[in-house]
């Protein structure tokens, strides 16, 4: 899929099941929340976490060059830090993309960097 237009982002916790890493971006926390919103998960307000401490969760609806409409599900997110503020203090911290396809991070880069 080339995606030629992302239409729609929108958080979504629930639809992320099954993805995994396929990309990395270096970004600050507070563009990642200028873009995305808050975090889908601060792991401290919910008592911590093993792996990750903080995370997006997200759906791209997106058009490819034929003009269809798919759905790419993506996570954005820190990876075995020893707290929360390792990635968010880090202005060009190496954030992992998670995904089903290397659409993820594709989506994710065009939406930072061309502010669909």
């Amino acid at each position: 899929m080339f995606i030629e237009k992302i239409t729609n982002v929108e958080q979504n916790e629930y639809a992320v099941g099954g993805t995994s890493l396929v990309g990395h971006i270096v970004a600050d926390y507070n563009k990642l929340v200028e873009v995305f919103g808050e975090p889908t998960v601060k792991a401290e307000d919910e008592g911590g976490f093993d792996k990750v401490w903080t995370e997006w969760d997200l759906q791209f609806t997106v058009l490819d060059e034929d003009g269809d409409e798919d759905t790419v599900t993506a996570t954005i997110y820190d990876w075995k830090e020893e707290g929360p503020y390792a990635s968010r203090q880090d202005p060009k911290y190496r954030w992992h993309i998670g995904g089903n396809g290397y659409e993820a991070e594709e989506c994710v880069e065009k939406f930072i960097n061309e502010g669909y």
